[in-house]
C-alpha cells in the first residue's frame, strides 16, 4: 500500500472512531492528507477539521486535537495543529528512507496502480488524411500518447484510436488534386491541395495507371471556386468512374501509409484506425446510423421540420438542434459521427476521451449531447481541447496551410530536433495555452531548455551510479538521507502526484514536477558530492541518486520520452 494511502486510512480510523464518519463522506469532502511544500509545516497536513467544522458544530482547533490524538501510526514522529486548525505531520526518518527502498526495489510496481479494472478509448489526432501530418497535429498526438500512459500508470486498459474521415468531400477534393496535378498542370488550383506530396502522389499514381483514359472536361465551370470544384468532382465521378474510385482508394492509402510513418518515427502507435466509411448504410438496420437514430428516437429527442430529421440537442444545453437526415434522407456528417460514438459504446468501455484541436470547441456541446442519450449509465465521455502551436524559425513565425502546401510538417520538425525535444516542449504547456515554439532554443545545450536541463539530471544520475550502487544491507545515514527535503518530498510523493495527474488529465504538469525534481537534483548534487570516503555518506547519497533516477526515468517515459544515459 502506498504511504499516502496508510496515512489517510489511520486519519479516516480516527475521524470515524471520533464522529462516525463513514468513509463515503471522507472521500467526498476530500479530507486526507496532502504533501507539504515547506518542511515548517511538516510532510503532510490536513484541513479536515476546518472542513468539518460547520458540520460538526465545533472548533476546527478542538476538531484536529480530537482527531490528532486519535492518529495512531508507527510512520509519524510528530503532530501539531496549527493556524485555524490544520493537521501538520512529521513522518519517522526510517518511513521516509523505507519509502526510498520501495521506490529502489519495486520501481513501476511502487510508482504505479494495479488494474483497476476499467477500460479507456483515447482518440486522438484524426486528422484528415490529405496532407502529412504538420506540427498543429503534432501537439494532439504527443497530448494523446502522454494522457494514454498517464491512465495505464493508474491500471487502466487503454485503447489508442485513430478516426480516418475516407469519405467525405475532402477526400474528393484531395483525389481532384492528383488528377488535376497529372492531366492539367496549368488549372488555377485555388481550393486544391498543394505542395510536394500532391506531385509524388500524382507521379506514383501514373505509374500503376493509365490516365490516357481520363476524359476532359469541355464544359463551362463556375466562377466560384468552390462550385468548380465540386462540379469538376461530379464530372469525374460520372465520366471516369472506375479511375476516380481507383484514385480515391489509392490517395487514402498512401495518405494512411505517411501519416502511420510519422507517427512512428514520434513514437506513436495507435491501437486502432476506425474508417468513417465503416459506420455502413442508413437503409442497413444493423448499421451504426441506424442504430443511432433508433436510439434517440426511441428516447423522443427527434422530430421533424421541413421534410428533415432533427435531433434536440438543445435539451442537453447544445446552443440549436442538430439535423440527423436531410429531406432527401442522406445522413448529415453529424449523424456520422453520433455513428461513430454509438459504435464506441458499444464497444463497452468505462471512460471515452477525445483530444481536439481547439477549432472543434463548437463540436463538444453537439457531441456531447449524443453520447449522453445513447451512452450506458457506467460510461463518461470527456472532450481535450488543445490550442495552436506557432513555429518559430530565425524569429519568423511559419505559416502552415495544407492547402497551399506552406507548411512545417511534423516530419521536418522531427529531423531537425528529433522527436523526444518536441514531446517534451509540446507536453510543457497546458492544453489550452497557445504554444510559441522557437526551434532555437529547442536546441540550446543550457539551463534555459527544461528538455536538456531535465535530462541532464537524469544523466548525471545514470553517471554517479556506473561507479557505485547504493546497497541497504551497507550503513547508511538517515538523517543523511532526509536532510534534503524538497528532493525527498517529491520523490516519496509521486506515486500520488502521478495518480493527480492521471486523473487531471495534465502531462504538462509531469513535465513541471520533472522539470522542478531536475532542479532539486542539480542543487542536491552541486553541494553533496556523492562518491566520498566516508562510505556511509555515499551509500547514503547513492540512495538519493538512486531513487531520483528511477523517478526521473519513469516520469519521463511516461512522456514517451527515451531518458537519456549520456549526453
Amino acid at each position: 500500500m502506498k504511504l499516502i494511502d496508510l496515512l489517510n486510512n489511520s486519519l479516516f480510523d480516527s475521524i470515524k472512531n471520533a464522529y462516525s464518519l463513514e468513509k463515503e463522506d471522507f472521500q467526498k469532502l476530500d479530507l486526507g492528507f496532502v504533501a507539504s511544500t515547506s518542511e515548517d509545516h511538516g510532510d503532510y497536513s490536513s484541513s479536515a477539521s476546518l472542513k468539518l467544522a460547520k458540520r460538526l458544530d465545533s472548533s476546527p482547533r478542538d476538531i484536529a486535537k480530537k482527531i490528532s490524538d486519535g492518529l495512531l501510526s508507527e510512520l509519524i514522529e510528530e503532530i501539531s495543529v496549527d493556524g485555524p486548525g490544520f493537521i501538520n505531520i512529521y513522518l519517522t526518518r526510517s518511513a521516509k528512507v523505507n519509502e526510498l527502498k520501495n521506490a529502489i526495489e519495486l520501481k513501476e510496481q511502487w510508482a504505479f496502480k494495479k488494474n483497476n479494472r476499467k477500460k479507456a478509448l483515447v482518440e486522438f489526432v484524426s486528422s484528415n488524411p490529405t496532407g502529412p501530418l504538420h506540427v498543429g497535429h503534432g501537439r494532439g498526438a504527443v497530448l494523446g500518447i502522454a494522457i494514454s500512459n498517464l491512465l495505464q500508470s493508474q491500471g487502466y486498459q487503454v485503447d489508442k484510436e485513430y478516426y480516418v474521415n475516407d469519405a467525405g468531400r475532402q477526400i474528393n477534393i484531395l483525389a481532384l488534386s492528383i488528377i488535376l496535378e497529372t492531366i492539367n498542370h496549368s488549372f488555377n488550383k485555388d481550393g486544391l491541395y498543394q505542395g510536394g506530396y500532391i506531385n509524388d502522389l500524382a507521379k506514383k499514381f501514373t505509374k500503376k495507371t493509365n490516365l490516357k483514359e481520363v476524359a476532359q472536361p469541355e464544359m463551362s465551370l463556375s466562377d466560384d471556386a468552390d462550385q468548380k470544384l465540386d462540379e469538376l468532382i461530379a464530372f469525374y465521378q460520372s465520366e471516369s468512374p472506375k479511375i476516380w474510385n481507383e484514385l480515391r482508394t489509392f490517395a487514402i492509402n498512401e495518405m494512411i501509409d505517411i501519416i502511420k510513418a510519422d507517427l512512428k518515427n514520434m513514437g506513436i502507435i495507435h491501437d486502432k484506425w476506425f474508417y468513417e466509411s465503416s459506420v455502413g448504410d442508413f437503409n442497413d438496420e444493423s448499421s451504426v446510423l441506424f442504430q443511432a437514430v433508433k436510439g434517440i428516437t426511441k428516447k423522443k429527442l427527434t422530430f421533424k421540420k421541413d421534410g428533415a430529421l432533427w435531433f434536440k440537442s438543445t435539451d442537453f444545453g447544445d446552443d440549436k438542434d442538430r439535423v440527423l437526415l436531410r429531406e432527401n434522407g442522406e445522413p448529415t456528417y453529424y449523424l456520422t459521427d453520433v455513428g461513430y460514438h454509438k459504435d464506441k459504446i458499444d464497444r463497452k468501455y468505462e471512460h471515452y476521451i477525445n483530444i481536439f484541436g481547439a477549432d472543434h470547441h463548437g463540436y463538444v456541446k453537439r457531441i456531447t449531447s449524443a453520447f449522453d442519450t445513447l451512452k450506458n449509465d457506467y460510461q463518461s465521455l470527456e472532450i481535450v481541447l488543445y490550442q495552436l502551436v506557432n513555429l518559430f524559425e530565425n524569429g519568423k513565425k511559419k505559416q502552415m496551410s495544407t492547402r497551399k502546401g506552406d507548411f512545417f510538417s511534423l516530419e521536418e520538425l522531427r529531423e531537425e530536433i528529433g522527436s523526444d525535444v518536441i514531446k517534451f516542449f509540446f507536453l510543457e504547456k497546458k492544453s489550452d495555452h497557445t504554444i510559441d515554439f522557437d526551434v532555437l532554443k529547442a536546441k540550446e545545450e543550457s539551463k534555459t531548455n527544461p528538455y536538456f536541463y531535465t535530462q541532464y539530471a537524469h544523466v548525471r544520475c545514470c553517471s554517479i551510479l556506473q561507479n557505485k550502487a547504493p546497497d541497504f544491507k551497507c550503513m547508511y545515514d538517515e538523517k543523511e538521507i532526509t536532510k534534503n527535503f524538497d528532493l525527498l518530498n517529491k520523490i516519496i510523493n509521486y506515486p500520488k502526484h502521478l495518480e493527480d495527474f492521471a486523473n487531471e488529465r495534465s502531462p504538462h504538469s509531469l513535465v513541471h514536477f520533472l522539470k522542478e525534481l531536475a532542479a532539486d537534483f542539480h542543487s542536491f548534487y552541486e553541494t553533496n558530492p556523492v562518491l566520498v570516503e566516508n562510505d556511509t555518506v555515499a551509500n547514503s547519497r547513492l540512495i538519493i541518486t538512486k531513487a531520483t533516477q528511477i523517478v526521473l526515468q519513469n516520469g519521463l517515459e511516461l512522456l514517451s520520452v527515451k531518458p537519456l544515459s549520456k549526453m
